[in-house]
């Protein structure tokens, strides 16, 4: 009756452990053909379809790279698209110095490339 249930026992365990391994092998079978990195935007049901297909070139672009090397591709200063914020309606604005000084700050600093550079101008603009 001992050696039964030890047999039995012994069934069941490997029964379990040989399932657990064939979905194992089945997961990493299907992630097989994808590689590393970001998968590619669906587009049609993006609010910005440009914006949306840049990323999927970008995506494209850096397939086969991971960690650092797929950062820096993906952040590349070339690929960045920044628009600089419109310029505030002071008219209705508390405190009208303040406001106009703001907005002269974002008319000197239009022409900046990224958000960081546009923000360090700004910063610099109405420090002074």
């Amino acid at each position: 009756m001992k050696s039964l249930f030890a047999g039995l026992l012994a069934g069941i365990a490997a029964m379990a452990l040989a399932v657990s391994a064939s979905a194992q092998s089945a997961a990493a079978g299907a992630r097989l053909g994808q590689g590393p990195g970001a998968k590619p935007l669906d587009c049609a049901t993006a609010k910005d379809k440009a914006r949306c297909e840049g990323i999927n070139d970008d995506i494209a672009a850096c397939k086969g790279k991971t960690d650092d090397d797929w950062r820096a591709c993906m952040h590349r200063l070339d690929t960045v698209r920044f628009a600089p914020p419109r310029a505030r309606d002071c008219s209705k604005s508390h405190n009208r110095v303040r406001c106009d000084a703001h907005t002269q700050a974002l008319e000197a600093c239009k022409d900046k490339a990224t958000r960081a550079e546009h923000r360090q101008c700004v910063l610099a603009q109405l420090s002074v």
